[in-house]
């Protein structure tokens, strides 16, 4: 695998069970001894991973634990690998688990990469065992150690983005849905109302008054903001001045906002929260800018912001540098 496959078709769907396995302790930054591992995807791309101890799946409890953590729609791929010097014992570990996940509803574990590796070999865990035909027979394919090093982070770096994207995502479908509902119901009353000025001072109170307190905005509110902001140029401007000078809710009440936001309509709304991480420093910032630019790609807001962020300056460091004289007296 050469580091390009990464960056176009995912990382995990393009290995065999052997490069996979290579991999792993590059992602762990160790060697797994008598644990499980689990590597969760979607569309081939990492999402997340997780380790157990191998003795503690003999308990029901966290055997049921790990469903409920690794059940919902966020994954389409789970791989469970089982590291122990007993490729019988690690098995039936697997298989165990496996069922208590199917037997929850997780279908996206798939039997064909729930694997048993013991030093260099590795094997099936199916059927109550492992297949025989397997059974200590398969090598581990590893990277080279410069490969693997910046694979293994580049993995945990995708992990790290699906971790901030989370408070983009509304908290289900219903609610996403609901909010669909509500923008419609706001672009109509919008169209409705003659007298554009009033339209622009409603939208600047309702902003002020979310950005007093983002903790009483609601869903309703969030919607409302998210459209005015797709509309209202000077809205957006208005914000961004109370951004860039720090204000405490910016980031919050932006996130909460783009949360809510649906459609193109979201690309400004989370163009702002993407330069309201930036502005606190926050690491969730690139990954809101890259959100924005997928939500309208054609949002001269959102790919303003993506080029600041992808500066990998803060903002201080950015103000230090106003002009040439600036540039040069540092020089």
């Amino acid at each position: 695998m050469n580091l390009q496959d990464y960056g176009t078709s995912g990382v995990l769907d393009t290995l065999t069970e052997a490069e996979l396995l290579g991999l792993v302790p590059y992602i762990l930054e160790r060697h797994p001894k008598e644990e499980l591992v689990i590597l969760g995807a979607c569309g081939g791309e990492p999402r997340a991973w997780t380790t157990w101890p191998l003795p503690a799946l003999d308990a029901g409890e966290s055997r049921r634990s790990i469903a409920r953590t690794w059940a919902g729609e966020e994954f389409d791929q789970l791989h469970l690998i089982a590291y122990s010097t007993d490729t019988r014992s690690g098995a039936a570990h697997l298989n165990r688990l496996h069922d208590q996940l199917r037997d929850t509803g997780v279908d996206a574990a798939d039997p064909a990469r729930n694997l048993v590796v013991t030093g260099q070999n590795w094997g099936y865990a199916a059927f109550g065992g492992v297949l025989d035909a397997y059974d200590g027979t398969g090598t581990i394919a590893a990277p080279d150690p410069a490969q693997g090093r910046i694979e293994g982070l580049m993995f945990r770096a995708a992990c790290r983005k699906r971790h901030a994207l989370a408070r983009l995502r509304p908290r289900d479908a219903a609610s996403a849905a609901e909010a669909a509902r509500i923008a419609i119901r706001t672009r109509t009353d919008r169209a409705q109302m003659p007298d554009p000025i009033r339209q622009a001072e409603a939208d600047e109170a309702r902003y002020r008054t979310a950005l007093g307190d983002p903790r009483e905005l609601g869903r309703l509110g969030a919607v409302a903001l998210a459209v005015a902001v797709a509309a209202d140029t000077d809205l957006a401007s208005l914000a961004i001045d109370h951004i860039l000078t720090g204000h405490a809710h910016s980031l919050e009440l932006w996130t909460d906002i783009a949360r809510h936001a649906t459609g193109t309509e979201r690309a400004p709304s989370t163009a702002l929260a993407a330069l309201a991480a930036w502005q606190a420093g926050d690491d969730a910032a690139a990954a809101f800018a890259e959100a924005a630019i997928e939500a309208d790609p054609d949002c001269s807001l959102a790919w303003a912001v993506h080029h600041v962020t992808a500066t990998g300056a803060a903002p201080a460091q950015i103000n230090a540098f106003g002009g040439t004289e600036t540039e040069a007296a540092v020089a």
